[in-house]
């Protein structure tokens, strides 16, 4: 399989030892998702639905998956505005077909106008946030020397201490930029700290964060008066991310940043004692993101026989295990090693691809199959599963594997994988290698699809229909009996095997020798 980013020698690394693959539909799904919420939320204070927005985080090349290409897609969902970190990113996005704005968070400084950013400040798409008095000045020198007036989002600092300044300096900050000749006020803004695990405390940041407006309304209506005489837009008021969208819509403001939920994560923050406003619509976000490897060795190993590093495992039997060419150099933690479930697919993972349509994927095919457990560390580069009890077209060589998988009651969730690693869903995406293939698929029908533009993976419908035929076991996992899998895993893998008839044999054969 090749790899989607061109051809190899002209200096960067891709590797198809394993596949990233992005489902748009997902995406979509999310998109329309949160902005229910935000609209539910408008409806509650009386607002206008239209005047709603939704900014779409897409920070670190869109956590990950790619930010041209999310952000395209986004733009098409009708995203209001894209957030990213850096100019560096901004600038990625400059030549998309796309004309939705761009705020860029950390505390920029300058480009000159032989910069392709210079394209996107000039037609007003590319907003700052104004971060201090002393950042502020350099917005308004960098917008003297390009000849233009920039877009500035003044944030407060309610308790995160990371952006933005506290409210005193902020008072200051805003009068500044109400009455620059350089800078127009484009948005009001803060960041909550804890809104899916301390809500008692995200409700105190929210209240002071209304309180500076309120200390602010002289500033603000001259502001207003001076926008009704010019026929400006009012500022924006934006306060949450994710989980404070879904926590309560007095969170909301004028508009929400929505980055993990968008991708179908977030949700898993919660505490059940603490479940957000928005329940629902947490429970109805679809994860987007599927990686898939491959079995490249199989041997057999007789009983007492060592596996991995430091013999973390033995085999108690005659045992077949299989090498599967992912490890932590890819972004794979270490922690799963005797954690980890991963899901053969039952297809082979050298089925043939073309470019044109976009792959199809019924949600049966996500969530059928065989579970079989990571024995032994792992390494920089593979991993080992245990495929003793796994049906012979699973554990041949090229076997497909899915590491991480969209089906949200599976031991390979990508949110109790990181949760197994002793990470967050965040970081487990962005520490995924960016050398891997990424590819995007669309689970919607195919009249749905979007515009084909990528080496992608063709639907296997069929196959999967020849091998049910062909009575080919579908396998479970036992939870009962596979003791070296935590909690909160074992919990995952019981609501995943509710659906599925047989069982594979029990880990309990293989015993941890050391820690």
């Amino acid at each position: 399989m090749a790899p989607r980013h061109g051809p190899a020698g002209h200096g960067r690394l891709h590797l198809n030892t394993s596949r990233i693959e992005i489902d748009l539909a997902a995406i979509d799904h999310n998109l329309a998702t949160l902005r229910d919420c935000a609209r539910a939320g408008a409806r509650a204070h009386n607002a206008p639905e239209s005047a709603l927005k939704l900014c779409a985080v897409i920070k670190q090349d869109a956590y990950g998956l790619g930010a041209p290409r999310i952000a395209k897609r986004l733009a098409a969902g009708g995203a209001d505005m894209l957030a990213v970190y850096c100019l560096a990113e901004a600038r990625l996005l400059v030549d998309l077909p796309i004309s939705t704005p761009v705020l860029v968070l950390m505390p920029a400084t300058g480009f000159d106008r032989n910069d392709a950013l210079y394209r996107l400040a000039v037609r007003g798409r590319l907003h700052f946030v104004a971060h201090s008095l002393e950042h502020a000045a350099v917005l308004t020198d960098l917008a003297a020397k390009l000849g233009l007036v920039l877009p500035v989002h003044v944030q407060v600092d309610v308790g995160m201490t990371r952006g933005g300044c506290l409210p005193d300096e902020a008072l200051r900050l805003l009068d500044l930029v109400v009455h620059s000749q350089r800078l127009t006020l484009a948005g009001l803004m803060t960041h909550f700290s804890a809104p899916a695990t301390d809500p008692a405390f995200t409700k105190q940041q929210a209240h002071l964060f209304r309180a500076w407006i309120d200390s602010a309304k002289a500033i603000l209506t001259d502001h207003a008066k001076a926008l009704r005489l010019r026929g400006g837009t009012p500022a924006i008021v934006h306060l949450a991310n994710t989980c404070a969208t879904l926590r309560s819509p007095g969170l909301h403001g004028s508009m929400v940043r929505v980055g993990q939920g968008l991708l179908g994560y977030g949700p898993e923050a919660f505490a059940e004692n603490e479940p957000p406003e928005f329940a629902d619509a947490a429970k109805a976000l679809k994860p987007s993101v599927r990686w898939l490897s491959r079995v490249v060795h199989t041997h057999t190993i007789p009983a007492g026989w060592p596996v991995g590093y430091d013999r973390t495992f033995t085999a108690q039997r005659l045992s077949v295990v299989g090498v599967v060419p992912v490890g932590y150099a890819d972004g794979y933690p270490r922690a799963l090693g005797n954690r980890a479930y991963v899901r053969l697919t039952g297809l082979a993972s050298d089925r043939p691809r073309t470019l044109g349509a976009l792959e199809t994927a019924s949600p049966s095919q996500h969530t059928s199959g065989v579970y079989a457990p990571v024995i032994g560390r792992v390494s920089m580069d593979q991993i080992t599963i245990d495929l003793t009890d796994a049906p012979p077209h699973c554990r041949a060589v090229n076997a497909e594997v899915e590491l991480v998988g969209t089906n949200t009651e599976a031991p390979n969730h990508l949110p109790l994988l990181a949760a197994l690693g002793q990470t967050i869903t965040h970081e487990l995406l962005c520490r995924i290698s960016p050398h891997l293939e990424r590819l995007y698929v669309s689970s919607a029908a195919p009249e749905q699809h979007d515009e084909p533009e990528l080496d992608v993976t063709l639907a296997l419908a069929a196959r999967a229909a020849r091998l049910r035929d062909a009575g080919q076991p579908i396998a479970r996992v036992n939870p009962e009996t596979a003791p070296s899998i935590e909690p909160a895993a074992k919990s995952a893998a019981q609501s995943a095997a509710k659906s599925a008839p047989q069982s594979i044999a029990s880990p309990r054969r293989l015993t941890k020798t050391g820690a």
